[in-house]
């Protein structure tokens, strides 16, 4: 199975008192508890779910929100009780849960169905809020948009009605974006710009210290009630953007952990004194996203952007820059997706002469096409898009690539716009999770106009959200792979790889998603 990890060397209320009463519920590091520093090269902008999908905001929020259903990545993603103890599906619209009690906020309240509602409900999911810019709403859209309602029923207990049948009404609130966050926290922070910057969870760490751009410190929760609790006496991430200066760092005992390590720099760490690599691929596929918008863009005409697809020799790619570390995926699909993965549908294919032929039936004529990349944010970035420009030119197509900073200058909506990367979680072991979230009418893509929706294809998206018949819903699967190939508004590449650099000291196993465990059931320190 591609996504196993490979693992190599060791391994607030407004009141005062409440806000005091919070201070006081960080724990003091217990004596034989370390420090633990964990240089990456970026962190979210903001700390609240609703806010943010990437996934460098996945690698901490774990720490200190929780979900309803717990997802347990070390037993084949079974779904667990997480900050519910019971749930039961009355219909494929309407779940009833029952709270785990004396569960308590980083501000020492309660959790009860009044904070659940409020998690789900318009003022946190749907409302343009200040300090937002309305991207609340757009994030959370392909999740958690098709919640009508969630009602208290008693303390403990609530109803959340979906507005349609939901084939995943279970597997939405185990995942990203259904952290529980504290209402009153949220009234006390005074505005969706404080709240971001330190909201209030239930995880085995709080949030002590957020600095935009350099830094994250995490302390232990004193009443965390789970039993994992937080293995380190205070976590910083600290933002370095160079992979070299990680890797000096991370040999001179300053980092303990290092994020982003390519396959190139495997050998390099695992002969050095003292540290040691772990990881492997992850539970998302690396991928392209195409801009057709726009009058006079050359892929408007879907015949290009086949022509795109078939000049990618992706195998080279992983074997080049990934030293066969991780795998070219059958489409889009993972085999976490069970009974819904199609295991005969072939990889994705790499033919020069036919990018060829469709490059001159449409009658390209060497228009400029816009690559934007940026160096960094992912494992070997701007590497790929260097091979990716050399690959589209041995097809004839004219690709200029644009190194940029941030993803703001990504998404800058500027005629020249042509092509961009990204990345497909799957936040759900379904394909719902992946091409239907990311590609769907209420993907941030889609909402932002980067490309025209085929009806065809979005007819079978929402059968598959809605039906729950297996056997229907794989053959709905199929047709909107097929749709999406004739058709295609981007394309994966390989799965993604997360490859840590490790102090020898420092015993980590690490999730096959972003998500850093940092508690005692993946955590501990050698003496």
């Amino acid at each position: 199975m591609i996504f196993a990890t490979l693992m190599s060397g060791r391994r607030l209320r407004a009141a005062a008192a409440v806000a005091v009463a919070a201070t006081a519920l960080l724990a003091d590091a217990p004596a034989e508890a370390r420090d633990l520093t964990i240089a990456v090269q970026k962190l979210p902008d903001v700390l609240e779910p609703a806010m943010e999908n990437s996934n460098v905001h996945a690698r901490v929020i774990y720490s200190f929100f929780e979900t309803l259903v717990k997802t347990d990545y070390r037993d084949g993603g079974r779904l667990k009780p997480g900050l519910a103890t019971a749930w039961e599906i009355e219909s494929p619209r309407s779940i009833v849960f029952t709270l785990r009690e004396g569960v308590t906020f980083h501000n020492g309240e309660e959790m009860t169905a009044e904070d659940v509602a409020w998690a789900f409900g318009p003022e946190r999911l749907n409302k343009q809020a200040e300090g937002t810019g309305g991207r609340g709403a757009v994030v959370v859209r392909p999740f958690l948009g098709g919640i009508q309602s969630a009602e208290v029923l008693d303390r403990y207990r609530l109803r959340i009605t979906m507005a349609e049948d939901d084939a995943l009404i279970l597997q939405r609130f185990a995942n990203y974006p259904a952290q529980i966050g504290s209402k009153a926290g949220f009234d006390a922070a005074g505005s969706w710009t404080e709240w971001a910057k330190k909201p209030v969870g239930t995880g085995p760490y709080a949030v002590a210290q957020f600095e935009f751009g350099e830094r994250l410190v995490l302390r232990p929760f004193a009443d965390y009630w789970g039993g994992s609790k937080a293995a380190a006496g205070e976590v910083t991430f600290v933002v370095v953007p160079e992979i070299a200066t990680r890797i000096a760092g991370l040999r001179s005992g300053q980092f303990d952990i290092i994020t982003e390590v390519g396959p190139d720099h495997i050998v390099e760490l695992e002969r050095a004194d003292g540290v040691g690599v772990v990881g492997g691929p992850i539970l998302n596929l690396r991928g392209l996203i195409y801009d057709s918008a726009g009058d006079g863009n050359p892929l408007a005409d879907p015949r290009i952007r086949q022509a795109l697809n078939l000049a990618i020799d992706r195998q080279a790619i992983v074997d080049s820059l990934y030293s066969g570390k991780t795998e070219v995926p059958r489409g889009w699909q993972m085999d976490v997706f069970g009974d819904m993965y199609l295991a005969d549908r072939p990889k994705s294919e790499y033919d020069l002469a036919q990018a060829k032929a469709l490059l001159q039936e449409a009658g390209y004529d060497g228009e400029e096409i816009v690559y934007r990349s940026q160096q960094g944010y992912y494992t070997n970035q701007g590497q790929t898009a260097q091979i990716l420009v050399s690959m589209w030119k041995q097809a004839g197509l004219n690709v200029r690539l644009d190194m940029v900073e941030n993803w703001d200058q990504i998404y800058e909506d500027t005629p020249d716009r042509g092509i961009f990367d990204g990345s497909f979680t799957a936040f759900y072991p379904d394909p719902v999770g992946q091409i239907w979230r990311r590609f769907g009418p209420n993907g941030s893509w889609a909402q932002r106009g980067i490309y025209e929706l085929d009806e065809t294809f979005v007819e079978l998206g929402r059968e598959l959200q809605s039906n729950p018949d297996v056997q229907a819903r794989r053959e709905v699967f199929a047709q909107m792979l097929d749709a999406f190939k004739a058709n295609p508004h981007g394309t994966p590449l390989h799965a993604l790889t997360q490859f840590y650099g490790v102090r020898d000291d420092v015993e980590w196993s690490p999730y096959p998603v972003q998500y850093m465990n940092l508690t005692n059931a993946e955590l501990s320190f050698v003496e």
